[in-house]
């Protein structure tokens, strides 16, 4: 591989984008094949596939996959369209965020071109058809997972006549999903070094299995597969919680695949979408909801943490699961950037920036801090977006081999470490302090629950609960600021201060119809149609 080709990163795609200066037709299927402009130049070399190949990878979650924590029950936004599918006024007509047959269409003319380079590396070949798949797999992944069935694409195509494909059962792709999983992960090395660091690896495609079977609840197939993530023996958790979701964790033992960022390259949007306006010159467009913080236990394990005895109600934020702090700003926290030692306290009630109701103020009155670089006090950060981590893979194996064989000592060893490292009392001490027993039923909502602190600000928290078809439960009904009626002592009340806010209603949502549990063909795909792309069932 030439000296270029090494300098080249995962973090370069945006460049390569503009490099391949690649258009396309914005119809059913995507029709144009990415080959058609760069045949009669391209694929002259392996420079040319390893570039191609790691275009691919703008297609694989970065930095806006938080946004789905506005569609849960973990956050609110002024996301205009984030907005109505957390508060499920949806249609057709605002769908089509994760409607693309793009990345099918440049991935068929990868497998259909990469032959053609003289004198390839038939290693390097694989291991790059590896990746691709790998992306491949991803992107239908996330479509069947969204919209059910679609239409399936299992070729390149190059005539617009037959584009116009019938859908395909959700069922169906995902057996070709797992399908390219398992050839990629034949290829796939196990890491990598230097510059290839963010590459898919073995671990990312076993990873990535085990989360498409866990949501398709094929548990016994989703607990192998997390299990051979643990048996390579090669990843561990972060010591620091707060810490891997900055730079610190970039390509650490936890982080499986990540998204990467640079500062001089490409800096992702995290800062303007989750900060702080007053501590992090962020934009608070997506805040914590303060019924997720409400669900964090006390730091002994009391849930809720209100019975914890040492509890008070005017430092409610105190004593309380250490992830909550190092996750969410909290009214009164004190966060120690820096840049500015003189203004650190969030105070979502005084400080002109976060005040709730505020231009770029918090609607709950939380803000977060995970996620958000806390090295580089600009519009941006350079921390990766960590998409699939060891943490999810201990959980998702918790939950698959809980609902296989019950609470096992594996099952609870793997909850262990999740809450080792987060300083929480053990799965027993805490059914003990809790006086719970533990049973497949009571074990299934303490997974729940850890899944749901534990993951918080990552974008997961969407697709649990519509496969969990909890949406009607947890998704109605109105959503609250911070209630401070009874004052938050953190907070000085001099200088005409106030440290006191009333529960208020933000908007009230309206999860109360099954259609919600998928996504509506996007109407414009209808409408390019020949008639025989039709709307989900139950969104005619």
């Amino acid at each position: 591989m030439s000296n270029n080709i090494k300098k080249l990163t995962i973090v370069w795609s945006a460049l390569i984008s503009c490099f391949l200066g690649i258009g396309c037709k914005k119809d059913l299927l995507n029709q144009n094949p990415l080959n058609q402009i760069t045949d009669a130049t391209y694929w002259q070399s392996s420079d040319d596939a390893v570039m191609f190949a790691t275009r691919m990878y703008t297609y694989m979650p970065q930095d806006n996959f938080v946004y789905y924590e506005g569609m849960s029950d973990n956050g609110i936004t002024n996301d205009p369209t984030t907005r109505r599918f957390g508060n499920s006024t949806q249609d057709p007509t605002i769908s089509s965020k994760e409607w693309s047959y793009e990345p099918m269409r440049q991935a068929y003319s990868f497998f259909a071109n990469v032959d053609k380079v003289p004198g390839m590396d038939a290693t390097l070949k694989a291991r790059l058809t590896a990746e691709v798949k790998f992306v491949l797999a991803y992107r239908y992944f996330i479509m069947v997972t969204l919209y059910g069935d679609i239409p399936f694409v299992n070729s390149l195509i190059t005539d617009p006549n037959a584009a116009d494909l019938p859908k395909t059962s959700k069922a169906d792709i995902t057996k070709s999903v797992i399908q390219w999983l398992d050839e990629a992960a034949a290829n796939l090395p196990v890491s990598y070094t230097g510059a290839d660091q963010g590459r898919a690896t073995k671990g990312a495609a076993l990873a990535l299995k085990a989360r498409v079977y866990l949501y398709s609840g094929q548990f016994v197939e989703a607990a192998a597969a997390a299990k051979a993530v643990m048996d390579m023996n090669i990843y561990k958790l972060y010591p620091d919680y707060y810490a891997f979701f900055q730079k610190d964790g970039d390509y650490s033992s936890e982080d499986i695949w990540s998204f990467g960022y640079t500062l001089s390259v490409r800096q992702n949007s995290l800062r303007d979408i989750l900060g702080s306006q007053a501590l992090m010159n962020g934009r608070n467009i997506l805040d914590p909801t303060a019924e997720l913080v409400t669900d964090y236990e006390s730091k002994n394990g009391y849930y809720p943490y209100t019975k914890d005895p040492a509890y008070v109600a005017t430092d409610p934020f105190n004593n309380r699961d250490p992830r909550l702090r190092a996750s969410i700003l909290c009214p009164g926290d004190i966060f120690p950037y820096p840049q500015f030692p003189n203004i650190n306290q969030y105070d979502p009630f005084n400080n002109a920036g976060d005040r709730i109701g505020g231009d770029l103020g918090s609607r709950s009155g939380f803000s977060w801090a995970k996620n958000v670089d806390h090295y580089d006090y600009v519009r941006s950060g350079t921390n990766n977006w960590k998409a699939f981590r060891y943490g999810e893979v201990l959980l998702n194996y918790a939950e698959a081999q809980n609902e296989t064989g019950g609470p096992s000592a594996d099952v609870i060893a793997a909850v262990d470490r999740i809450r080792t490292r987060a300083k929480m009392p053990t799965v027993a001490q805490t059914f003990a302090i809790n006086e719970q027993t533990v049973s497949q039923s009571t074990m299934r909502t303490f997974i729940r629950h850890e899944r749901r602190i534990e993951l918080a600000g990552e974008g997961l928290r969407y697709f649990d609960l519509i496969r969990w078809k909890i949406g009607e439960q947890v998704m109605q009904g109105p959503i609250y600021t911070v209630d401070a009626s009874a004052g938050i002592a953190a907070i000085s009340t001099a200088n005409g201060h106030i440290n006191k806010y009333p529960k208020t209603v933000i908007e009230t949502r309206y999860f109360n119809n099954p259609k919600f549990y998928v996504w509506p063909i996007p109407q414009s795909a209808i409408d390019a149609s020949k008639g025989i792309l039709t709307q989900n069932p139950l969104w005619k």
